[in-house]
């Protein structure tokens, strides 16, 4: 690589693992060095919490370029380190090595760390998050056939973990603390449904659950309600989202609000610096909005602008939200993203093993749910992209297939 630039990524999670990928893919050819606290090379993190727990796979399963691609991409990996601090000015960014690093250009793409809460005991070593590759590999030996596991948080991987262990033969229970579980990201039909697949697999569900404290003994563990009710453990783990790591870019000014401000093409308030990924609060073009997504395929999408920009190319963020996930046989993907609608249309029952669940607002779909039903979603992107307007009734009609819905509206347009 000649052109003697520099290129900094401070993240090599799976943003900034498919950052340096792109750039290369893309003829980048200044030098890049790609920073990560964790002491693994970038990978996607869905496995964790599926294949990796239930069947045993390994953890990097879906890892991001092999040792030889960062060897002949030359691709500089600085792993087990983190980032101390940021000069904006001078360009340049120490890490806890001691390396100090100058750049030309620089990725942020540090994402999110799993919260952990304010409670007594919450900080036992006993209570466990699953973010990483290495809290994965520090739980699965923990999940055998008859141990007690408490979920702190019915949320996507709190339910996912769950799904895991009742496949292992644990003993589950859901602390959830809201009345329904997903309650921010989905509909009661849709969150009932998935709560009473869960209940069939033997998870016990417990909403409106407010934690007092965490008590440990010697060999076990006990989560205590704030009602009296108290649930015993050998494994308590905590899925109650996630916390932003924006502390570095905070300090060295850039402009930051739940995330980095950055615009359609992923720059930030400071020429030269970008954010992707769950750390970027952007600008989607086709939403007309901003938003900060913590996705798979916004990491994979924003991986691919960020690196068009820098080489000059026009690129923007303008996909429709998309986000799936895999708990019990059931496998729901969302399409929008919490948008307010006025009218929900069911095509299907929830009775069923497959159904779609759809959310307009003045006649047009903002919001979908699919469940067990991935072959629609592309006529349901296309539906949602074009703004369609739709009849409630057509959509709700399963003698009428989606694709030609999709391909009728296409030509009247």
């Amino acid at each position: 690589m000649a052109d003697g630039s520099q290129l900094a990524i401070i993240g090599a999670g799976h943003a900034g693992g498919r950052a340096a990928v792109a750039l290369r893919k893309k003829g980048y050819e200044g030098a890049i060095h790609l920073i990560g606290e964790e002491a693994d090379p970038p990978y996607e993190r869905p496995p964790l919490s599926k294949e990796a727990l239930a069947e045993g796979a390994d953890p990097l399963i879906n890892r991001i370029g092999s040792d030889d691609f960062y060897r002949d991409a030359a691709v500089e990996l600085h792993l087990g380190v983190h980032a101390e601090s940021l000069d904006l000015r001078a360009r340049r960014v120490a890490l806890s090595s001691g390396v100090e690093l100058s750049y030309d250009s620089l990725i942020l793409a540090t994402g999110c760390r799993a919260r952990r809460l304010p409670l007594p005991g919450a900080e036992h070593e006993r209570v466990l998050t699953l973010r990483s590759a290495e809290d994965c590999r520090r739980l699965r030996p923990l999940l055998h056939a008859g141990a007690r596991v408490v979920l702190i948080g019915g949320g996507f991987i709190g339910l996912e973990v769950a799904a895991s262990a009742a496949k292992l033969g644990c003993r589950v229970t859901v602390l959830e603390a809201r009345p329904l579980l997903l309650e921010r990201a989905l509909t009661a039909v849709v969150s009932s449904h998935l709560a009473a697949r869960h209940a069939a697999a033997g998870v016990e569900i417990v909403t409106d659950a407010a934690i007092a404290e965490i008590r440990h003994g010697a060999s076990e563990s006990e989560v205590c309600l704030a009602d009296g009710v108290s649930y015993p453990a050998e494994v308590v783990i905590l899925g109650v989202g996630a916390t932003l790591n924006d502390e570095l870019p905070r300090a060295a000014g850039l402009d930051c609000a739940d995330g980095v401000l950055v615009d359609g093409a992923c720059r930030s308030s400071i020429e030269n610096v970008y954010a992707i990924g769950d750390l970027a609060h952007h600008h989607n073009m086709l939403l007309g909005r901003r938003l900060r997504l913590e996705s798979w395929e916004n990491a994979e999408l924003q991986a691919e602008v960020v690196a068009s920009t820098i080489l000059g190319e026009e690129a923007a963020c303008n996909s429709l939200p998309w986000f799936w996930t895999d708990q019990q046989g059931v496998n729901l993907q969302l399409l929008g993203c919490g948008e307010s609608w006025d009218e929900e249309v069911l095509r299907g029952s929830p009775e069923d093993d497959a159904f779609c669940a759809f959310y307009l607002r003045n006649g047009r779909i903002v919001m979908a749910a699919l469940i067990n039903s991935g072959r629609e979603r592309r006529p349901v992107k296309q539906l949602m992209e074009a703004a369609a307007s739709v009849v409630p009734e057509t959509l709700a009609d399963e003698g009428q297939k989606l694709r030609d819905l999709a391909k009728d509206l296409a030509n009247k347009a």
